[in-house]
């Protein structure tokens, strides 16, 4: 009994001169430590992630934002720029003798005017400023209003396409006698279909990511009505080519002469009617000698479209006293354009070429 105390006072002695303590681990610190090991381990093996977006939220692209700015824009600044020209006596106002000078003497620069024209007065101005925003405003909903209906899957690309076709072009002639009596008024009027071209580039020209972006929405959706196959290079095409014609024959005849509203009409109405009307009822009267795609109901819904069309705008013109009377009873001025119809007509038939330069000119 001795000798074991002994040995456990030898022991005692040996681990307090070491400076060794021995330490019995609690419950609460055998948890912790686990709680460490294995949050150690999970953080070796999971990387830290940043939060990512959800997938079906669309995010603004900066370059599309932009590009949807460019139309507000240019119209501002091409108005603004018009308006100035007019106030600082660039733009001509009403003839006084609008024989004297020759057709391209006519051209919209105040200096080749001297003693022809008056002034262009503030009313004046006013009043064609008030019409072209009237006039780009309604344009913008009469797309709107034909464009929609193909992105919720109500009406189809080709029809949307060429209602606009038919119906733009005549709408748009039916302001113009809000439009004042100054020769400068057909460079505001010319600013409509100004814009429109722009719009139709930009959806011609818009990128993949554009498609799929809302920030572009308006042009996407003018792409998708206009396109026969989706391709929003269509719009470079038929509906580019149209714009450009209305814009020709505005800035060049507008009130003026009746030559510019018989070729918008019979390229608007009579083209444009011709295929809605020979897509449903041609099917069964081809024109087998001349072009097979082409149908007789289609001819005649170009020839009577056109008629009604060119007279009726004429006649809508010449009563609100913004085209000066016809020297043509209303038989002649109605057999001349029956005749014009029909030459356009078989023009449209003719395969090559491009229906929305080839009928305008023949027109004319």
């Amino acid at each position: 009994m001795r000798r074991l105390l002994c040995f456990l006072l030898f022991l005692m002695t040996a681990v307090s001169t070491s400076g060794t303590s021995f330490h019995m681990p609690t419950r609460t610190e055998l948890t912790l430590s686990n709680l460490a090991t294995k949050t150690e381990i999970r953080s070796k093996g999971t990387q830290p992630r940043m939060a990512q977006p959800p997938e079906d939220i669309d995010m603004p692209s900066s370059p599309s934002f932009k590009k949807k700015l460019i139309v507000p824009v240019a119209a501002l600044a091409t108005i603004s720029a018009t308006t100035i020209a007019a106030f600082t006596g660039r733009l001509p106002g009403p003839p006084i003798d609008a024989t004297a000078p020759p057709f391209f003497a006519n051209l919209p620069f105040g200096v080749l005017f001297a003693g022809t024209y008056e002034a262009y007065s503030p009313t004046l101005i006013y009043r064609d400023l008030a019409a072209t925003v009237f006039s780009i405003a309604a344009a913008a909903l009469f797309v709107k209003a034909c464009t929609y209906p193909v992105t919720v899957g109500k009406l189809q690309s080709r029809d949307s396409r060429k209602i606009i076709h038919t119906l733009s072009a005549p709408l748009f002639i039916l302001v113009w006698p809000l439009f004042s009596n100054a020769y400068g008024a057909r460079v505001f009027a010319s600013i409509v279909p100004l814009m429109n071209a722009l719009r139709l580039y930009l959806a011609g020209t818009r990128s993949s990511a554009d498609e799929t972006s809302t920030a572009g929405g308006s042009e996407n959706e003018l792409a998708q009505a206009i396109s026969r196959s989706g391709d929003a290079e269509e719009a470079l095409g038929g509906p580019f080519v149209y714009v450009m014609v209305l814009l020709f024959f505005t800035f060049f005849c507008f009130t003026e002469s009746p030559v510019g509203v018989v070729a918008i009409a019979t390229m608007a109405a009579g083209d444009g009617l011709a295929d809605l009307i020979g897509r449903r009822f041609g099917s069964n009267n081809k024109w087998q000698l001349f072009n097979k795609d082409k149908s007789v109901a289609g001819s005649a819904a170009f020839v009577s479209g056109a008629l009604v069309a060119s007279f009726g705008l004429i006649s809508w013109l010449i009563g609100f006293g913004v085209m000066d009377p016809l020297d043509l009873s209303t038989l002649d001025l109605f057999g001349r354009l029956l005749f014009i119809s029909v030459v356009c007509a078989a023009v449209e038939l003719i395969p090559t070429g491009d229906d929305n330069y080839s009928v305008p000119l023949s027109a004319a």
